[in-house]
């Protein structure tokens, strides 16, 4: 704090007393709890000052003040200390890279877990964008007669599960034919193009699978759920222990509804190594202006990229939250760079 000038000592101190408290913040608390140097009417001018310059607000319940989106932005852009990243956070992340059994995609998901459990905040992974990551390989597991397991594999590690039922009509031979035509035709295939691309197939599935109408219908279903589901959400009870939803049912519903869309998350997450969206920075994309959304680029190999974003109040620790989505993005460079 040494390097700080008063005022932004004072700021620095009131968005972090306020994050931890979620109660506006006066003059007398600051003396109480940093013993700060200063005279109770010397941090009052400055407080009114700092509420002039847009930084802080003044609530209608107290005669405390609370940061403003501005606020937080002065903080993280010029007060946030960057010092080490909390010690139990270190160890879950570095556990978490050093299993044997390493699958990039399930440890990314493993990561959003533990980030949105250490933050208390929501965590949303989004997968490679669909350009791309390509379709290495479809793998069939019959479960009985009338359902089986399909399993998606992609050229970056990516692993998924659909399940699906199999029509009546129909036998797992057929459908086991038309999985090998497929697998033979669209391996490689980026993930946009390979619903139009086995929707160009079925002159040739009808060759060679009885009831092929019945069995392509039903796997072009499977497929179109699995190019369209490229977002996992983590932590969604988290926005429930924040007062700001608490009290604010419509706010929380805008929030649970934003979870869902994952059109709108591919404009709320940046580009950059690290984004930080706060408060009007986000409502022309999500039309919630007292959330913000901290996302990281993770590079999974040398052309492809998946984002992990983290989302709550504006009053969220923003400095943990940053050290932490920093770290992981470190450790999983490192362990990419072991391994080629």
């Amino acid at each position: 704090m040494a390097s700080l000038n008063r005022k932004q000592q004072i700021l620095k101190l009131i968005v972090e007393h306020f994050v931890k408290t979620a109660e506006p913040v006066g003059s007398q608390t600051l003396l109480d709890q940093y013993k700060l140097p200063y005279s109770s009417a010397t941090i009052r001018n400055e407080m009114a000052e700092l509420e002039n310059l847009g930084y802080l607000e003044k609530t209608h319940t107290s005669s405390g003040r609370v940061p403003s989106a501005s606020g937080y932005r002065y903080y993280v852009d010029y007060l946030r200390e960057d010092d080490e990243i909390d010690p139990e956070a270190k160890q879950k992340i570095q556990a978490l890279f050093s299993k044997s059994d390493f699958q990039i995609d399930n440890v990314i998901k493993q990561g959003c877990e533990i980030i949105a459990q250490m933050t208390h905040l929501t965590s949303v992974m989004l997968g490679p964008d669909g350009k791309q990551e390509r379709l290495q390989k479809v793998q069939l597991i019959p479960i009985n007669d009338s359902s089986a397991v399909a399993i998606f594999i992609t050229d970056c590690g990516h692993i998924e599960h659909k399940m699906f039922s199999i029509p009546v009509q129909v036998g797992i031979k057929d459908v086991e034919k038309c999985i090998e035509i497929i697998n033979d035709r669209i391996a490689g295939t980026a993930l946009d193009n390979v619903v139009e691309k086995i929707d160009a197939l079925q002159p040739i599935i009808a060759e060679n699978v009885k009831h092929y109408d019945i069995v392509f219908k039903a796997l072009m279903e499977v497929f179109k759920s699995f190019s369209n589901d490229r977002m996992n959400v983590f932590g969604r009870e988290n926005v429930l222990e924040q007062p700001e939803f608490l009290t604010d049912i419509p706010k929380l519903k805008k929030l649970v509804k934003l979870l869902e869309n994952d059109e709108a998350w591919k404009n709320l997450v940046g580009t950059d190594d690290v984004t930080v969206l706060i408060g009007d920075e986000n409502s022309i994309q999500s039309n919630l202006d007292d959330i913000a959304v901290i996302s990281a680029k993770l590079n999974i190999s040398d052309n492809q990229t998946s984002q992990i974003a983290l989302v709550g109040p504006t009053r969220m620790d923003y400095d943990k939250a940053i050290k932490i989505l920093k770290y992981f993005q470190e450790a999983l460079e490192t362990y990419n760079k072991e391994r080629e």
